[in-house]
């Protein structure tokens, strides 16, 4: 059996990446999960990670395990060119002061683990999906509407504040709301039923050539191996 420490916002997170991974690899994991608070973002993960590598370094190096950092973009620059969002100047000061996240996470581990890689007791893999992991649920369930990461809108729930001042106006469905929808196509009630279904659906050589934040993290985990 395989392990897999995972360090992200809630269990279906944790189910659909597990899943990612198996589909990656090819081999089955079992999960020893680390939550950081709901909508905590970069900050939690901050405050978390150094409890995670505690663990890690005290178990040294383990066979057949691994670990991910799991956080949403929500925005911020995307690595690794550190394109900001086209009209950035319209998010609120505090999102146009956001920076990378997958490059904040890095450094953080450089910080705790060191730089080289080889040298970790376990291998680990970042995932920043962008915008949101909702982001990667509607391009795996329905590719055909959803052709990329820049055919999606940028924000959770079209209600939301920081949407209705980004477009000034009353702004289409978010991703939340799509997936909302998208769920009720398929006749899916709840979100774990939602991530379960994208998860057995996923094919990861089609994902990543719409989705360069996947393509990322397969890259990452490839490197597993």
């Amino acid at each position: 059996m395989n392990f897999l420490y995972i360090l992200s916002e809630d269990d279906n997170d944790d189910a659909f990446y597990k899943k990612c991974i198996e589909k990656i690899t090819g081999k089955p994991f079992e999960l020893i999960p680390r939550r950081i608070r709901k909508g905590g973002g970069i900050s939690q993960v901050r405050k978390h990670m150094p409890y995670l590598f505690r663990d890690i370094n005290y178990a040294g190096s383990v066979d057949s395990t691994y670990f991910v950092i799991a956080l949403d973009n929500d925005r911020s620059p995307v690595h690794p060119d550190h394109k900001k969002i086209p009209g950035f100047q319209k998010l609120s000061k505090k999102e146009q002061k956001k920076t990378c996240r997958f490059c904040e996470i890095e450094r953080k581990i450089f910080e705790i683990l060191g730089d080289d890689r080889q040298k970790w007791p376990i291998p680990g893999a970042i995932a920043i999906p962008v915008q949101m992991i909702e982001s990667w649920l509607l391009l795996i369930s329905d590719s055909e509407q959803y052709k990329n990461e820049e055919s999606l809108p940028l924000f959770a729930k079209e209600e939301s504040p920081p949407a209705q001042r980004y477009y000034g106006k009353k702004p289409e469905n978010q991703l939340k709301d799509l997936c909302k929808i998208q769920k009720e196509k398929l006749g899916i009630n709840s979100s774990e039923e939602f991530c379960s279904y994208c998860a057995e659906n996923l094919v990861p050589e089609d994902l990543k050539k719409i989705s360069p934040s996947f393509d990322l993290f397969e890259e990452q985990v490839n490197e597993w191996e």
